[in-house]
């Protein structure tokens, strides 16, 4: 990788070194027992990064060294003293000599390795490991699916997922006495097989990485001491494992469920049983009250025909008012459009206008017909006015150099204040023919009422 960048990337994703001596911890049950048969012979750590497993191994007194091609990886471990080389992995194994080793370790390093490359280390770890001898290999576990499909690819230097029968297959193939997966760095509480286990349990709980233990042949008193841990002992969560869990934990969800339902299908059945009860009941109810109803129905409808006839009654009555109605309407509209009518109209008027005389006096009548002339003339000023501007400013600038402009303006203001409304005093002499032919019968009588209390008014 370019710089340091492989190695900010494993500090920022892979964990702190106390945190990954912590879980390569895990291996130590497996070297002590070699490296006390074998005391004078080395583990090498391939692709050894910040040498996190030869730190372990030194603090156990154990012989180690490592190689790694990042020169950004082995600058922790060249600081803390650590025996490591840049040097790639296979060279360095093809190097060595037949059964010098005692172990061959890497972790996380397979799945960067090329199939073939990682062929031919485990076939010339065979070779340099001494009898009873072990290759350990931890990468990603993709029986987890999270990993498998996800954070794998996280780390962009990963070739592709191996998965643990493919892994384990190699050195079979390639003559190592036996093998063991450790299935590593799970959640602790999954492992109680109590707890009960969830969806995103089984998508992601499996144990995230992996590991192979391949052993060689050896004699039966070096193998033997080793026979406990891959014999007996299993590591790990696996993905058939958590989803056993997941399926029994669902079932059981299930026949509570099933238990709930049956015991509210007894319930629906009692209550079916009493609705049943309940509704020969109301049906008896209901017979009653039709019987009821029915008496009750039959005086209805008995009243129902009695008004209905009185309807009638009232209906005949009032197309005869109506028809009165239109015959005395047209015989006040040939009256109104008569000869004699209109000329008999300026003896009214005099008629009127004597009886207005006598009642309100010769002086206020003719005060109301001067204002009457006055309001005409305004009237047809402010209409010369409207359509000729200059003669208005003619006129008003004229009656003020006269000094009569504000007798004129009083005396207009008097004149309009005294006007009667066009709404309450309609002129006598209009007269308008009104056809009643697609009036109301209620129409009718309102225009009758206001024609009569006009005529009263004039004296008609």
């Amino acid at each position: 990788m370019i710089d340091d960048f492989y190695r900010i990337f494993e500090e920022k994703h892979r964990g702190s070194v106390q945190e990954i001596k912590r879980r390569l911890s895990v291996y130590l049950p497996f070297i002590t027992p070699l490296a006390k048969i074998y005391p004078s012979s080395k583990v090498v750590d391939i692709g050894c990064g910040r040498g996190e497993w030869l730190e372990t191994l030194r603090d156990n007194a154990i012989p180690a060294m490592g190689v790694d091609l990042d020169d950004g990886m082995l600058e922790r471990a060249t600081q803390i003293g650590l025996n490591v080389q840049k040097m790639d992995c296979l060279a360095f194994i093809q190097k060595q000599e037949d059964s010098s080793l005692l172990a061959i370790t890497g972790f996380h390093i397979a799945e960067h390795l090329p199939f073939e490359v990682l062929q031919s280390l485990i076939k010339e770890s065979l070779r340099v490991l001494k009898p009873g001898g072990l290759l350990i290999l931890e990468t990603p576990n993709p029986e987890n699916l999270s990993v498998g499909t996800c954070s794998f690819y996280m780390d962009p230097t990963h070739r592709h997922p191996l998965p643990p029968p493919l892994l384990e297959f190699i050195p079979d193939y390639y003559g190592f006495v036996r093998t063991k997966i450790l299935r590593l760095q799970e959640k602790a509480e999954l492992k109680n097989p109590e707890i009960p286990v969830s969806l995103i349990d089984v998508l992601k709980g499996v144990s995230p990485d992996y590991s192979l233990i391949a052993q060689k042949k050896a004699e039966e008193a070096v193998a033997c001491e080793l026979d406990p841990l891959f014999d007996n002992k299993e590591y790990g969560i696996t993905l058939d494992g958590l989803s056993d869990r997941y399926e029994q934990r669902l079932n059981g969800q299930f026949n509570r469920m099933d238990e709930q339902f049956n015991r509210m299908d007894e319930q629906f059945n009692r209550m079916d049983e009493q609705f049943n009860q309940m509704d020969e009941q109301f049906n008896q109810m209901a017979n009653v009250h039709c019987n009821q109803q029915v008496v009750k129905l039959d005086e209805v409808e008995n009243k129902l025909e009695r008004f209905q006839h009185q309807l009638e009654k009232s209906h005949q009555e009032l197309l005869a008012i109506h028809a009165h109605n239109q015959s005395l309407q047209k015989q006040l509209i040939d009256v109104h459009t008569s000869h004699s009518w209109c000329v008999t109209y300026p003896l009214r008027w005099a008629s009127c206008q004597i009886r207005a005389v006598r009642d309100e006096g010769i002086k206020a009548r003719a005060r109301k017909a001067g204002k009457k002339v006055l309001r005409r003339m305004f009237n047809t000023a402010l209409g010369l006015f409207h359509e000729h501007p200059k003669l208005k400013s003619f006129v008003f600038s004229s009656a003020r150099k006269l000094g009569v402009y504000r007798l004129l303006q009083s005396v207009f203001r008097r004149v309009l204040n005294s006007a009667p409304s066009h709404h309450t005093v309609p002129m006598a002499n209009e007269r308008h023919v009104v056809y009643q032919e697609h009036m109301t019968s209620r129409a009718i009588d309102m225009y009758e009422q206001l024609k009569n209390a006009n005529n009263k008014k004039h004296g008609e």
